[in-house]
C-alpha cells in the first residue's frame, strides 16, 4: 500500500487538532505529512499557522515562506504572510504579498480596468486604512476574488477614482474631452442622485432649507478644511441656509471665514459671520456695487448659485480671484457651454479639482465640471 494514502487522512485529523487549538497534536501529524511528503505546501503553510498561535513570528514565517517557495500560486501562504508581515510592522512585506494573492485570485474576472493598477493601489489604500475597508472596498474585492462577475464594473470604477486623486488638476477641455469618451458624465444619475436631497423634506440646517444635495455638502466641508478661506463670496443667497450653514461649518474648523451672500432678495436671519447684501445679478450695471470686492484680501472662495447673467459674473469675478482661491459654479449641466466659453482663454488659470469632483464617483456632485483652483 502507496504510503502516501495516508496523507489526507493525516492533514484532516491535524486540521481538526489545530481548530481545536490542540497546537501540539496538529504540529506532530503536520510533521508527519512533511516526513512523506515534503513537498506538501498545505503542511507548511499550516504549521506557520500553529507557530504563529504560540507566538513564534519568525518559525511561523519560515514555514509560510516554504509554502510558496514549494508552491510560488499558493493563495494561502500569501495570505498568511501578508498578514503576519503587517502585524509587525513589515509593511512592504505584508504589500508585496497581499498584491500576489489578489493577482492569483483575479484570474477570471471580466473588467475594463487594468487590474494590476487596480490591485496596487488597492492594497495601498487599505493599509493606508490599517486594513479597515469601505463599502466600496469591500464591493472592489468581492469582484477581484470571485469567479462570478458583478453587472457594475467595480474594479473601474475604483480605477477611474484613483486617477481622478493622482491627476488631481486637470483644464476644462482636457477633462470635456476624457468624458467624450465615457456614456454617461456621471457615475450615476437619475434616482440615486435625485433623492440626494431628500425625498419626503429638504435638508434643513436650522430650520433652513439648504438645498444641497449629501454629496455637496460633504465635498464642501472638504473643501474649507483644506483651503480654509478668509473670505466666501455666495451669489445666490435662497432662504439664507447655505450661508448660515457655511458660516458654521468654518467656525467649527477653527476659521476665521466670513461670508458675504448676494441676492435681489435677502434672506431675513441672521449671523455675525454672514452679510447679506442686495444685488440683482441678471443687471450688469448692478455689478458696479461691487467693485469695492476687488480691495478683499485673502483668501477666497466664490460659489455661483445664482443662475443668471452667468458669463458677465463670471469675467468680473475674474479680477478678484488670484492664486489659490477656488470658483465653483452649481447646478452646472446647463451651463457647460458658457463655463466652456470662460474658461478657453484663462486654461492656465482655471483647472478642475478632479480630487473633488470625482470623491463619490465620476462628476457625482451638482458642481458637474465646474470645481476650480485657480492658478
Amino acid at each position: 500500500m502507496n504510503i502516501k494514502l495516508k496523507i489526507p487522512e493525516l492533514l484532516n485529523q491535524a486540521k481538526i487538532n489545530l481548530n481545536n487549538n490542540k497546537l501540539n497534536d496538529a504540529q506532530k501529524l503536520y510533521y508527519e505529512v512533511i516526513k512523506i511528503d515534503p513537498e506538501n505546501c498545505e503542511a507548511h503553510n499550516n504549521l506557520g499557522v500553529t507557530y504563529n498561535k504560540l507566538g513564534e513570528n519568525q518559525k511561523a514565517i519560515d514555514f509560510y515562506n516554504k509554502s510558496i517557495e514549494i508552491n510560488p500560486n499558493f493563495i494561502e501562504g500569501h495570505s498568511n504572510l501578508a498578514v503576519i508581515f503587517y502585524n509587525l510592522g513589515q509593511l512592504e512585506n505584508s504589500l508585496k504579498h497581499h498584491k500576489k494573492l489578489l493577482q492569483l485570485r483575479s484570474k477570471n474576472i471580466t473588467t475594463n480596468s487594468d487590474i494590476n493598477n487596480v490591485i496596487e493601489y488597492l492594497t495601498k489604500k487599505l493599509q493606508d486604512q490599517n486594513h479597515v475597508p469601505t463599502f466600496f472596498d469591500n464591493a472592489t474585492i468581492i469582484h477581484i476574488t470571485k469567479s462570478k462577475n458583478p453587472n457594475i464594473d467595480y474594479c473601474k470604477i475604483f480605477q477611474d477614482g484613483q486617477n481622478s486623486k493622482l491627476n488631481r488638476f486637470i483644464s476644462f477641455p482636457d477633462r470635456a474631452r476624457l468624458l467624450s469618451a465615457k456614456i454617461n458624465y456621471q457615475l450615476f444619475n437619475g434616482l440615486p442622485f435625485l433623492i440626494s436631497q431628500g425625498v419626503h423634506s429638504l435638508i434643513n440646517w436650522k430650520g433652513l432649507p439648504l438645498f444641497k444635495t449629501t454629496f455637496d455638502m460633504t465635498i464642501y466641508s472638504m473643501i474649507l478644511q483644506e483651503i480654509k478661506p478668509d473670505i466666501i463670496i455666495e451669489l445666490g443667497s435662497g432662504m439664507g441656509g447655505s450661508a448660515i450653514w457655511l458660516a458654521d461649518i468654518t467656525n467649527s474648523l477653527g476659521l476665521k471665514t466670513h461670508i458675504y451672500s448676494f441676492d435681489i432678495n435677502m434672506p431675513k436671519v441672521k449671523h455675525d459671520k454672514v452679510t447679506f447684501i442686495n444685488c440683482d445679478l441678471y443687471n450688469t450695471d448692478e455689478l458696479k456695487k461691487l467693485l469695492n470686492l476687488y480691495n478683499i484680501k485673502g483668501k477666497k472662495i466664490i460659489i455661483e448659485d445664482a443662475h443668471v447673467n452667468l458669463l458677465n459674473i463670471l469675467n468680473f469675478f475674474d479680477k478678484i480671484l488670484i492664486e489659490d482661491d477656488y470658483l465653483i459654479i452649481e447646478d452646472s449641466e446647463s451651463k457647460q457651454k458658457i463655463i466652456n466659453t470662460f474658461t478657453s482663454t484663462n486654461n492656465k488659470k482655471y483647472r478642475l479639482d478632479q480630487f473633488y469632483l470625482d470623491f463619490f464617483g465620476t462628476n457625482i456632485t451638482s458642481c458637474i465640471n465646474s470645481i476650480f483652483k485657480c492658478f
